[in-house]
C-alpha cells in the first residue's frame, strides 16, 4: 500500500512538472502591482508576449499588461489600448510595442519597435515614445507616429513634442510634421494633409450585415462557398478568418455583392484605401 501510494505521488509530480513546463506564456497582469497597458478595443489579430517569454499568445479585449511586456497587432488588424496615466494609444496593422512603465508618476513609456500609432486624450497627458531613430517627448492631446526601418515620422494635431536623438533635437507644435532618419537630427517635414495617415484609426460602423443564407444564389458556387465561410466567421468574431477566407479569390470575380462585403468588412479594421478600391 505504501509502495503503490509513493507511486502514485511520483507520477502525479512527473505530469504537474511537466503541465507547468508545456504551458505557454500567458498574461503577466497578475505579477505586477500596477499594469502598463490595457487592450480596450480589438479588431483582427493581435498578439502579446510577456517580459521574458518566448511565445505569442492572442490578446483579448480588457487584458492587462505588465513592464516589458509586448503586444503587436498582424495585417488588417488594429487594437486600442489605455495607458497608466490614462491616455488611449490606438494601434495601426503590423505595428509592435513594448510596455516600459512610468518614467515618473505622469509620463508612460512606451518603445516603438514597427508600426504606427495615434496617441489621443481628452486632457494634457505626458507620454514618452522611444523609437530606433528617436525619442519623442509628448505633452499634449493627440499625435501620430509612424516607424519605418531607418526613419521615424511624427505628425503633431494638439500639444508639443521634443524630438531627440544623438545628432540632436527638435520642438515640434500643434500643425506640425517632423521626421528623424537614421544618424540625421529631427527635421520638420511637410505633410499637406496629415490626418489623412490616421484614418485607420476612426470607427466605421458597420452598412452591411450580411448573413451566410445571404449568398445562397450566388451562381459561382466557389465564390458562394467562400463568401458563406467568410459571413460564418465574421459573426463569430473571426475577423482574421473572414479575411482568410476570400483571400483566394479569383481576380475575375465580378459579383457586386463580393466587392461591398469586403468593403464593409475593411472598413470594420480602418483599411479604408483599400476599402476605396472594392466601393469604385
Amino acid at each position: 500500500m505504501r509502495r503503490t501510494l509513493l507511486c502514485f505521488q511520483a507520477v502525479f509530480l512527473a505530469c504537474t512538472v511537466l503541465a507547468i513546463a508545456l504551458t505557454p506564456d500567458i498574461s503577466s497582469a497578475a505579477t505586477c502591482e500596477k499594469w502598463a497597458g490595457k487592450v480596450v478595443s480589438l479588431q483582427g489579430t493581435v498578439d502579446a508576449k510577456v517580459a521574458g517569454g518566448t511565445q505569442w499568445q492572442p490578446a483579448k479585449q480588457n487584458d492587462t499588461y505588465c513592464p516589458g511586456d509586448m503586444l503587436r497587432t498582424g495585417r488588417r488588424s488594429r487594437a486600442e489600448v489605455a495607458l497608466q496615466n490614462h491616455p488611449l494609444l490606438r494601434l495601426d496593422e503590423n505595428s509592435t510595442i513594448t510596455f516600459a512603465g512610468m518614467k515618473d508618476e505622469r509620463t508612460s513609456l512606451i518603445d516603438m519597435l514597427s508600426g504606427a500609432a495615434l496617441f489621443f486624450s481628452r486632457v494634457t497627458r505626458n507620454l514618452e515614445v522611444r523609437t530606433a531613430t528617436v525619442n519623442a517627448g509628448v505633452e499634449g492631446t493627440e499625435f501620430f507616429i509612424r516607424v519605418e526601418e531607418d526613419k521615424t515620422s511624427l505628425s503633431i494635431f494638439e500639444g508639443k513634442v521634443l524630438a531627440t536623438n544623438e545628432a540632436g533635437s527638435l520642438a515640434v507644435t500643434t500643425g506640425q510634421s517632423a521626421v528623424a532618419e537614421k544618424g540625421k537630427a529631427p527635421v520638420p517635414a511637410v505633410v499637406v494633409r496629415p490626418r489623412d495617415a490616421v484614418r485607420w484609426a476612426i470607427y466605421y460602423p458597420p452598412v452591411v450585415y450580411a448573413r451566410p443564407a445571404d449568398y445562397g444564389n450566388i451562381p459561382d458556387a466557389g465564390l458562394r462557398d467562400m463568401m458563406q465561410k467568410s459571413v460564418d466567421a465574421y459573426w463569430k468574431g473571426d475577423l482574421a478568418g473572414a479575411f482568410s477566407a476570400i483571400d483566394g479569390v479569383s481576380k475575375d470575380v465580378s459579383d457586386p455583392r463580393f466587392f461591398t462585403y469586403r468593403a464593409s468588412l475593411l472598413l470594420t479594421v480602418g483599411r479604408v484605401g483599400e476599402a476605396g478600391t472594392d466601393i469604385d
